[in-house]
């Protein structure tokens, strides 16, 4: 696997061009933030969400009567990206539709993804061109697992503000329409009940910065966004990580047609335009 090395004095990180995929991100003393991946707990580390963030319905989905599968969390986690420009602190990668990517996602585009590092943060851009004559459907994500020391009932999640927000409740990867009032003070206490039904996720966020952190040893990361339309948070029982998720985007829920037209979530492009979407992690 071809690797991308990046430092600036402060911090670090290694990025596969397989996916995109960052795959270690230290500060420069080798304090590592991201869990290192074992395939027998979960094969990925940070993997890279498009052009759908979560699970069809099915698998599956109708574009212009034409039937179309695609895997959960879409195909750029398995592609290989090309280096369009390098620095010792910053690197664009950009995946391109191919024969492979027209049998799942039926659309010409580009997709680019910038890392840039500045002080003790990383900062991930991810821009998607529309090079179609026409409107394209799309979502996109962020899903960094960061590593845990110790076990979870230690970290706490320390959100910018305090807020009420409804948990979008999940059966089966989807999500069934049901939603449970949650009020964040604005310090949640993570343990694995959280998460016995899949991840916690919140649409449209009523904060723009959260921090894992451990009860008693402070600040892991904080990961912060100007806007995101959802974000979750999920790990494994008894697993190494938790994952802090940025999205542009959602899984379908239980009623969806199977219609991309019809799907919410979806940003649409019109023809010849782009798309900016960023988010950082701040290490400490």
């Amino acid at each position: 696997m071809e690797f991308i090395h990046l430092e600036n004095g402060v911090i670090t990180a290694r990025i596969a061009l397989l996916g995109a995929e960052l795959i270690e991100l230290s500060t420069i003393t080798g304090d590592t933030v991201l869990w290192k991946k074992d395939d027998a707990i979960w094969n990925r580390t940070a993997p890279n969400l498009f052009p759908i963030v979560g699970r069809l319905l099915n698998d599956s989905y109708n574009w212009k009567g034409e039937a179309y599968t695609m895997r959960q969390h879409g195909f750029a986690r398995d592609q290989k990206f090309e280096i369009t420009h390098q620095t010792a602190t910053s690197v664009n990668l950009l995946l391109k539709a191919n024969a492979s990517t027209r049998l799942q996602f039926p659309f010409e585009f580009e997709f680019e993804i910038t890392y840039t590092l500045e002080g003790n943060q990383i900062q991930l851009s991810h821009c998607t061109r529309n090079l179609n004559a026409e409107k394209m459907p799309y979502s996109v994500g962020g899903h960094p697992g960061f590593a845990l020391e110790d076990p979870l009932d230690q970290y706490e999640l320390h959100f910018s503000n305090a807020f009420q927000a409804e948990r979008c409740l999940i059966e089966g990867n989807y999500y069934s329409g049901a939603t449970k009032t949650m009020n964040i003070e604005p310090v949640l206490p993570l343990d694995f009940s959280l998460f016995a039904s899949d991840a916690l996720v919140f649409k449209q966020p009523p904060f723009q910065s959260v921090t894992l952190a451990h009860a008693t040893k402070g600040k892991v990361v904080t990961v912060h966004f100007d806007s995101l339309d959802a974000i979750g948070f999920w790990t494994k029982e008894n697993a190494p990580f938790f994952c802090i998720e940025p999205w542009w985007g959602w899984a379908d829920s239980l009623k969806h047609s199977g219609n991309l037209a019809e799907k919410d979530g979806m940003h649409w492009l019109d023809a010849g335009s782009e798309e900016k979407l960023v988010y950082w992690v701040e290490v400490f």
